[in-house]
């Protein structure tokens, strides 16, 4: 595999699961924080992990690349 290609898997999905993680510790510790109230939709959960795993995969591809040593 390309060394780019290779790069930038695992940037985002590293990230993705950050934020993946993210909004499951929220989800579990208050559920109220992203609307679940009394139920539990699964669907709204889905959407809210695609949602913070966007987000911080592009977050970490993005601060892998500004680490990257200059030559």
């Amino acid at each position: 595999m390309p060394t780019l290609i290779r790069f930038v898997i695992l940037n985002v999905g590293v990230g993705f699961l950050l934020g993946a993680a993210t909004a499951a510790s929220i989800a579990i510790v208050a559920p109220g924080a992203l609307g679940h109230g009394e139920g539990f939709d699964p669907l709204a959960f889905g959407l809210q992990v695609y949602a913070f795993g966007a987000s911080f995969g592009l977050g970490a591809l993005a601060t892998a690349l500004m680490m990257i040593a200059k030559d």
